[in-house]
């Protein structure tokens, strides 16, 4: 009777940490505006673009989605599963001379205590990291782009739009 409550005890507080640690992650639900990047001269990156002047985040227990008026030269809708599986799809990528391919993309997400990585990579060779938080009210995105050429990093600030 003894190993039973053992056993008990033990499995309700593994369940009650998650419930805890998943109720404790921000919501980045809602319309984004961009305010700022650090370097302020962020110029985007081949097939990655200059940041979106605006994005609209729609977040799920089981997913992440970031929709933006600009990915490049394009508006562009990305998912993310929130069970740290991959999502593969294909999408239009643009390249250093400005043609427009279709791609396979791959994304991948994961939780880092209340920031969300974001993994963005197509069959072009782009790769992206996006670490995605809350403070103050604003939004913030630390991006880092390894591409054939020179890598980009950033920090992109965002805030709240109607």
């Amino acid at each position: 009777m003894t190993s039973r409550r053992v056993i008990f005890t033990v499995a309700l507080t593994l369940i009650l940490s998650v419930v805890v640690s998943a109720q404790g992650r921000p919501i980045f639900s809602g319309t984004w505006k961009f305010v700022a990047s650090n370097p302020a001269n962020y110029p985007g990156s081949n097939g990655w673009g200059v940041p979106s002047p605006t994005v609209v985040i729609t977040q799920s227990p089981t997913q992440f989605t970031i929709e933006s008026g600009q990915f490049g030269a394009m508006p562009m809708k990305v998912v993310y599963k929130l069970d740290g599986g991959d999502t593969i799809w294909e999408g239009p990528s643009s390249s250093q001379s400005g043609s427009t391919a279709i791609v396979k993309w791959r994304t991948k997400a994961s939780w880092d205590g209340n920031r969300l990585v974001l993994y963005t990579w197509n069959t072009a060779l782009n790769q992206m990291r996006d670490i995605v938080s809350l403070s103050d009210g604003r939004l913030t995105i630390v991006r880092a782009t390894e591409q054939p050429g020179p890598s980009t990093n950033a920090t992109l600030t965002y805030s709240k739009g109607s």
